[in-house]
This record gives C-alpha cells, structure tokens and sequence, in this order.
C-alpha cells in the first residue's frame, strides 16, 4: 500500500512533500502564533496545514519502511545499512515532531484568537502556546532537515 506511486517509490515523493511544506508551515505558524491580528486569517490554514504534515509524517515513516524492504531484497550487497538505519531513526523523529507540532497547532489554533485593537493585555496561556507553537515549528524544520540529510547520505554516499 504504501510503496509505488505510478511506478515511483512512495517515500522519495512523500518526503519531497514534507522539505517543500514544513518549512512554508513553520512561517505561518510562526505568524499565526507571533501577530495576534493575523490570527484569524490564518487559523484554518495553519490548522490544516498541521494536520497535512503530520499525516504525510506518518505516510513517509510508512513508505520508508516499505522502501527498506525491497532495498533489502534488491541492493543488499551495495547499500550501507547504517546510513539507512540512521535515516529511519531520523524519520521517527520526524514522525513525533511532527505530531506533536500538530496537537500544538491545533490547541493554538483552538485557543488563540485575533486580539481587538483595544485589547492590549497578554494572558499567560496566549504566551505558553505562542512559544510552544514557534519552539514546535523550529523543532519540526530542524528535524526534517536532519532527516533529509540522512536520508541524501544513505542515497548517495557511495559517489564518494
């Protein structure tokens, strides 16, 4: 299920999804969080947006395992299981990060409102969930790119 897509492996284009959308997810939540005006016009991009990288996390770790599988029954003899094992490890990671960056988005997104102009007070929750949600959002991109790199060294280490 989880392994071809139009004879493409699953896991190069689900991943590829993930470089090009965390990053573009972590802005926005960033903004989303940091500009109390913009709150409202970003919720439910935010919102969904947190809920289509987790599910592409959970979908990568799928594929990736898949993958594994028939690079074990391919290319046994030329590929470096330790580059591949430290790639998997890395998309774990990515899979909780990601995760957890979607049940904090979500909380903000339920309860963080726009401020009005006149409502200049800050309430301790409304700072909890904006460092959470930018902590989160940096995490998640740190966490991709280290898996990203795990993943090109296991690919490409044999070209020297």
């Amino acid at each position: 299920m989880f392994d071809f897509i139009l004879g493409l492996p699953m896991h190069a284009l689900v991943v590829h999804g993930l470089v090009v959308l965390v990053p573009l997810l972590a802005v926005l939540a960033a903004l989303f969080a940091l500009v109390p005006r913009w709150r409202g016009p970003l919720r439910w991009a935010t919102a969904t947006g947190a809920v289509l990288a987790a599910g592409l996390a959970w979908v990568g770790a799928e594929s990736g395992e898949a993958l594994l599988v028939r690079i074990s029954q391919v290319r046994a003899t030329s590929t470096d299981f330790e580059l591949v094992q430290a790639h998997v490890d890395a998309g774990y990671r990515v899979r909780l990060a990601a995760t957890v960056f979607m049940a904090i988005v979500l909380a903000a997104a339920w309860l963080l409102g726009p401020r009005s102009r006149e409502d200049v007070t800050t309430r301790p929750l409304e700072v909890i969930l904006v460092v959470l949600v930018v902590l989160a959002s940096l995490s998640l991109v740190v966490t991709i790119v280290l898996a990203g790199h795990a993943g090109s060294a296991a690919v490409w280490s044999d070209l020297g």
